[in-house]
């Protein structure tokens, strides 16, 4: 697997014809993936583009820009199982009149525990970036979400997954980082309260990140969305 000898000129030329603020931003992503061509995903479908290809290269611009547009909460629009009610009558004491309001509370917990991964990278991105990070927007870089240049001696580049909580890591993104140098870290722990920001693996930005400055930065950004 290997990426054309041109990638970087596509990466320029494709983002700067999505939005040219995020040209340099999105070329070094490529010049990332060119040195690291295993770490690309992979696009899904019979006619998806080669990794590496100039078609690939445009297509994954398209997603790193449109996943850094504005994203609102929305609930599952899957059909509540009828039983749940059940439960919640007979087992938890739920009024049969409140049932309907309980389930529909629950359907936009969930749509808002969907928002918080999403809302997590947003807020990392907006004090990352300008302090060297990338923001691998669109999923185009497996089982990683920022990655570093090297930059003032450093001579390797550096890979960080971040997770909301310490149990949210699923299998297929354990399989890439297991035996490679990608950093983990997660905002919040599954068994006790607190947060984990004073352990951030860029010590950098360990006086710059906080719960409270992410919860400032969830609700300017949720109460600057079109309802």
């Amino acid at each position: 697997m290997s990426f054309i000898p041109d990638a970087l000129v596509v990466a320029h030329k494709a983002m700067g014809e999505i939005n040219p603020a995020w040209q340099g931003t999105y070329v070094s992503l490529i010049e990332f993936l060119v040195a690291f061509p295993d770490m690309a995903s992979n696009l899904r479908g019979r006619s998806a583009p080669a990794v590496g290809s100039a078609s690939y290269i445009e297509h994954q611009a398209k997603a790193f820009a449109d996943t850094r547009s504005p994203r609102a909460p929305k609930a599952p629009t899957t059909i509540p199982d009828e039983m749940v009610s059940v439960i919640l009558h007979e087992y938890f004491d739920i009024d049969v009149t409140e049932l309907g309001r309980v389930k529909r509370e629950h359907l936009l917990s969930m749509g808002a525990e969907n928002l918080v991964g999403d809302l997590l990278e947003r807020y990392l991105a907006s004090e990352m970036e300008s302090r060297g990070w990338i923001w691998c927007s669109g999923a185009v870089v497996r089982a990683v979400d920022f990655v570093k240049p090297p930059v003032n001696g450093v001579s390797i580049w550096r890979m960080l997954q971040v997770k909301n909580r310490d149990n949210s890591e699923n299998s297929s993104s354990k399989t890439v980082r297991d035996g490679t140098d990608i950093e983990k870290w997660h905002r919040t722990f599954s068994r006790r309260v607190g947060s984990n920001w004073l352990e951030f693996p860029d010590q950098s930005l360990r006086m710059v990140l906080s719960e409270g400055a992410f919860i400032t930065f969830a609700r300017n950004y949720l109460r600057a969305l079109p309802k």
